[in-house]
């Protein structure tokens, strides 16, 4: 059965050439404690797929990336504070 999640999040990125990323609280993953694959919309835009990764380094928090297209279709940019809603399969 899907489960779905939603919260508010910023965009971001560290330099210009690397992607752009967000930053997923453990609270918005529970049960996960390894990559896992989802379907994510932000702002409410078309879906895409996306691996949420952990975050690694002794922390809980995990990550996805962003590519420039995905950004644009949602109308979002580095730095912006967007709705992201992630669904899972589990």
């Amino acid at each position: 059965m899907p489960c779905t999640v939603s919260f508010r999040a910023r965009i971001l990125r560290k330099q210009a050439k690397l992607p752009r990323y967000m930053v997923v609280a453990p609270e918005h993953v529970r049960g996960h404690t390894a990559s896992f694959s989802a379907s994510v919309s932000l702002n409410g835009s078309a879906p895409f797929e996306r691996t949420i990764h952990p975050w690694g380094k002794s922390s809980d928090v995990f990550f996805f990336n962003l590519s420039e297209p995905q950004c644009k279709k949602a109308g979002v940019d580095t730095n912006d504070e967007c709705l992201v809603t992630i669904t899972t399969d589990d």
